[in-house]
């Protein structure tokens, strides 16, 4: 993957978080696309196949709309709190990027635990 460029602001609407790069580039991003992305150990796995990913997004897509609690994590990475649904997973900026820019961000790779 190429560098991205760095993320200079997170706007919050209701339904969408609109990411703006220093390179100029505005993504508007919708919270259950964050959601369904999320990359903790808990929701990966339901994306290995399209019969649990389409379970999995229609549990996103059931949740109230909502604008979540944004938290820093260094310099590299946000998390999300929700008032229900997983709170888990940390969002690298660059797989932020890959969602604004409709690309997958497992890369098409069933999850896998293993070490770091």
């Amino acid at each position: 993957m190429t560098e991205i460029p760095k993320l200079l602001e997170l706007e919050r609407t209701e339904q969408t978080a609109i990411l703006r790069w220093k390179d100029g580039t505005e993504h508007n991003v919708s919270w259950n696309d964050i959601r369904f992305f999320c990359p903790c150990a808990k929701c990966s796995p339901n994306r290995d196949d399209e019969e649990s990913a389409l379970a999995l997004r229609a549990s996103v897509d059931s949740f109230i709309d909502e604008r979540p609690m944004v938290i820093p994590i260094g310099r590299y990475a946000l998390t999300f709190e929700w008032s229900q649904g997983c709170s888990s997973g940390i969002h690298r900026f660059e797989r932020l990027w890959e969602i604004g820019e409709g690309i997958d961000p497992d890369h098409g790779k069933p999850y896998s635990h293993g070490a770091w």
